[in-house]
């Protein structure tokens, strides 16, 4: 189980066990963890290496000189070839199966792996790096359970529709606060999705609750859908951005001699006034009779014109009793009630509000989690190649365990080459945002043919970008 830590500084948040922090340990001076921590048992060494780099970044910088200088993290390799590694010994597996061979999930997760630079695209490397293991678990940190954002939901509308006037949205409130205070919402909480809940293993039929609580949501929003048909046209969206579109053509910025436009005037109105006749409130009434009067008058008005006649206060002053009229209408109407009604509706099934969900999709795709779930399918089961298949898959995950524990101690997002690439022998990247808002991205490759290169990408002000490329190759600086 991954213990997810409540530390703000974690960018990446590690596991109780990084295997890369425990091999720095094992090569650690007496002194050097002194400086660092007066704990003696690892597990209290580790955590009060932790919590000491969110208080001071002194310590951050000696952890991490030590994670680089470690001899074992230096000479890991590199991913793709632990991968190509694991690929065979997982193939040589399932032939020396005597039963149907079945290929194993974590295969697939591999593959997409080696898959060579020219065939992805923008989407699918970023998709590859997301899933690369290194954040998973600020992945699971920040996940969302559908069950607190509909209880969130229906507290605001709860405080919206007690106000209205129309009784069948009225008596709604009832069965708002009966799902508020069934177990399975009131007790939900983002941080349950990643641990142990008690709650879950008290509610054997979850699915009987979920399926009573959408009933009851399907309910609410077809009660609120079948009542808002009775609203005026002044409350529509359509209405109140054709609204809008006319009081800006009045507004100061745009009667200039510059952006001047009577054409546009003209053409707010004659969208208009269609919509106010098919308004029941008294004030769109005197809004048609004012915007008509004007509409005859508009043609051939110049800006000094519509300025001496005072046209654009009269259309102001017009305008001004409609929107009174439309604020103190029923809150089912108003633009807050309709935006929590659009957020119900996604919320309205039991596939839709199951918890797991989310996870589902990120342990299933992510390469890190797919390899703990394998590692311990493989210890328990009789495989003749147990040990070396078992052997890769902690490589692997100490490689990625690596990655993590850079990011933390550098404040970056530390990541290696998710891709196949036949001119790379190895190569990484580091992300990183400084305090003035530039974005830095070091490059570290070492090609086959002309050696190490490093690259520095800096973007500032949003559109401005610096690039510096170093190598010590003299052929390869010519070409």
């Amino acid at each position: 189980m991954i213990n997810i830590s409540n530390n703000k500084h974690l960018d990446i948040i590690l596991p109780n066990t990084n295997k890369a922090l425990k091999e720095v340990l094992k090569s650690a001076s007496p002194k050097e963890l002194e400086v660092l921590t007066q704990s003696k048992d690892l597990k209290s060494v580790i955590n009060s290496l932790l919590q000491e780099s969110s208080k001071n970044s002194a310590s951050d910088k000696t952890i991490l000189n030590l994670v680089k200088n470690n001899p074992t993290l230096k000479n890991l390799g590199t991913i793709s070839s632990t991968i190509k590694d694991l690929l065979n010994s997982l193939k040589s597996t399932l032939q020396n199966q005597t039963t149907e061979k079945t290929p194993l999930p974590i295969e697939k997760v591999l593959k997409e792996f080696l898959v060579d630079i020219k065939q992805l695209s923008e989407s699918a490397l970023k998709t590859k790096i997301t899933n690369s293991g290194i954040f998973l678990e600020s992945k699971l940190k920040n996940v969302q359970n559908p069950q607190v954002q509909l209880k969130e939901t229906l507290n605001s509308l709860l405080k919206s529709i007690e106000k209205s006037s129309i009784y069948p949205v009225k008596v709604l409130n009832k069965h708002i606060k009966e799902i508020l205070n069934s177990e399975i919402i009131k007790n939900a909480t983002n941080k349950s999705l990643t641990t142990t809940s008690p709650l879950r293993e008290n509610l054997p039929n979850e699915k009987q609750a979920l399926n009573k609580v959408a009933k009851t949501i399907e309910k609410i929003i077809q009660t609120m859908q079948t009542n808002l048909k009775s609203e005026d046209i002044t409350t529509t969206k359509e209405f109140s951005k054709i609204l809008e579109k006319l009081q800006h053509t009045i507004s100061p910025k745009v009667l200039t001699p510059e952006n001047f436009k009577v054409a546009s005037i003209q053409e707010s109105i004659v969208q208009l006034l269609p919509q106010l006749t098919k308004s029941q409130v008294p004030e769109a009434k005197g809004l048609f009779d004012a915007l008509s009067k004007i509409l005859k008058i508009l043609p051939n008005t110049s800006l000094e014109q519509l300025t001496q006649t005072k046209i654009p206060q009269e259309i102001k002053s017009a305008i001004l009793p409609l929107e009174n009229a439309i604020e103190k209408s029923d809150t089912l109407f108003s633009k807050d009630t309709k935006v929590l009604l659009n957020k119900l509706t996604t919320l309205d099934t039991p596939q839709k509000l199951s918890s797991s969900t989310n996870v589902k999709e990120i342990v299933v795709n992510d390469l890190k989690s797919v390899l703990l779930k394998t590692g311990e399918e493989i210890s328990k089961s009789p495989l003749t190649n147990q040990s070396e298949v078992l052997k890769h898959i902690d490589k692997l995950s100490l490689q990625i365990d690596y990655h993590q524990l850079v990011s933390h101690l550098s404040n970056s997002s530390s990541l290696y080459l998710p891709f196949s690439w036949d001119a790379l022998e190895e190569g990484s990247l580091n992300i990183k945002r400084d305090e003035d808002d530039r974005f830095y991205c070091d490059i570290e490759l070492k090609l086959k043919e002309y050696g190490e290169l490093s690259l520095r990408l800096v973007l500032y002000e949003k559109n401005q970008i610096n690039i510096k490329i170093h190598s010590d190759n003299i052929e390869f600086q010519k070409s």
